[in-house]
This record gives C-alpha cells, structure tokens and sequence, in this order.
C-alpha cells in the first residue's frame, strides 16, 4: 500500500523507509515552492499571496504540505516557524486536503514531527474557541480520513513514530480507531508490524481501540506471528484499561507469541 497519492513512499509490511515527495510543479511558481520547501517565511512575507488565493501543485499540495515534507527537524531553528506564520495568512490551510485528501496532519504524522503536530492540534483548538468561526476542533481534525481512509494515527503508526503516535492519541483517548479502507486499525497494524512499544501505548492510552484487521483477522492473529514474545507484554494492562490483556500461550510445544484476549 503506497503512502498517499500525492507523496511516494514504501509499500512493504513493516517498512518504516520515508516517502518522498513526487511532484511536477506546474500551477504553483517555482518560486514559491522553493521557499516552502526552504522554510523561507521571508520570501512570502515579501511575496506573499493574498488570503483568498492559496498556489497549489498539481497535486494540490499547499504550502504546508511541502514545508512539512520537506522538513529536517535536526536543522531547523523552530520546526513551527514557518507554520505558524503561513497560517496568519491562511488558517484554512489547517484542514485543507491534497489531491488524496491529506491535511497537513496527516503529513506530520508519516515523518513523525512531533513539534508541528502538537503546533497544528494546538491550533485547532484555538481556532474553535472562537464559537462563530465554525472551525473544527483538534479532536476532529484527529478523525478525518484521506482517500485510504487512513487517520493522522495510522501514518504515524504506519512509518513506527512512537511519540508522534503518543501524542496523537492522547488529543483523544476516547477515539477507538477504526479500520481504514485496507481494514486496518492503528492497532491491527502496529501488532502486523511487530511494533511491540506502539502496540503497549495504544492499550495504555485508548480507552476502547479497535483491533480488527482485513480478512476477518484481528491483532490477536497478527501479534500469534510473533518470532519472540516479549515478557514484558504479559499482563500488560493500564491502570483503568481492561478492555486488553496480553497472556503467553504455548503455541507448538513452546511459548513463541503473545495472543490478545479482548473481553
């Protein structure tokens, strides 16, 4: 399964390789998506668009989406810099999708650059409060889907980011996260993917998660493919959380994997 329409990226189980951007730029000037790229807020601040026109790619990326793709965490000064300012000008970039109906969320979520997302929910928030403005909550902007019907979760799940996934849920715990149009949920795709740690942070942080996979198979049948249990999964319940237990069964005569029990 390709990382989205508009960015490309690994399709194999278990690989956390980084997409990269695929893009033929047409309708955005050059210049403008350099800078983006860049992170040159002082290009758009003397050459900035007005409001109402947002340049896009022929993929319908914006500004964002480009910044945030391109972004080197290790290198920026304020990875939200550039964020924050773009969104002075344009704060419906916050919720607008590409052409496969990623937000920029969605896009910090697959690199796992924890600071832009905790920026954008923050954001989101801050922007609701303000009642006549009918923006959408964080906690919305959490549920919206792009055309794989993949959350912000499942990107961060996908590409193994522990704390953007972390973060992520704990916005709203309360969300169970339901299956994307593969029939994956975050935490069906953390156990295929033997990613023990998001597994245990789903069951700590989400109240009721969803675990069902395609085909009828659920978390339990992806974590009964485990080469070695982990003894530190069994029993693994958070304080309030008895949705979940880990248990080891034997399995062929040894103890290989570690079974969900949902009760």
């Amino acid at each position: 399964m390709a990382a989205s329409s508009s960015f490309e990226g690994s399709g194999s189980s278990g690989n956390t390789s980084q997409p990269r951007e695929r893009e033929n730029v047409t309708r955005m000037d050059p210049k403008f998506y350099e800078a983006a790229a860049q992170g040159d807020i002082e290009f758009f601040k003397v050459h900035g668009t007005h409001p109402n026109h947002v340049p896009l790619t022929p993929n319908k990326n914006t500004v964002l989406h480009i910044y945030i793709t391109s972004l080197d965490v290790a290198k920026a000064e304020s990875p939200t810099n550039f964020v924050d300012e773009v969104l002075k000008i344009h704060p419906l970039l916050l919720w607008q999708g590409n052409a496969n109906d990623e937000i920029p969320l969605h896009i910090a979520a697959r690199y796992g650059h924890r600071a832009v997302i905790e920026f954008l929910l923050e954001r989101a928030n801050l922007i609701h409060q303000d009642l006549e403005s009918g923006f959408r909550s964080a906690r919305e902007m959490l549920r919206m889907t792009n055309k794989e019907r993949d959350t912000a979760l499942h990107e961060a799940v996908r590409y193994n980011h522990l704390e953007a996934a972390k973060l992520l849920m704990e916005e709203d715990p309360e969300f169970s996260y339901f299956a994307n149009g593969a029939g994956e949920t975050p935490l069906y795709m953390a156990a295929e993917r033997n990613f023990r740690d998001i597994v245990i942070t789903i069951i700590d942080i989400c109240k009721s998660p969803a675990y069902n996979g395609p085909l009828g198979r659920t978390a339990l049948h992806a974590a009964a493919s485990w080469e070695e249990p982990d003894s530190s999964l069994d029993c693994h319940l958070s304080e309030g959380n008895t949705d979940c237990l880990f248990d080891r069964l034997p399995m062929g005569g040894s103890s290989k994997a570690l079974t969900l029990v949902f009760a």
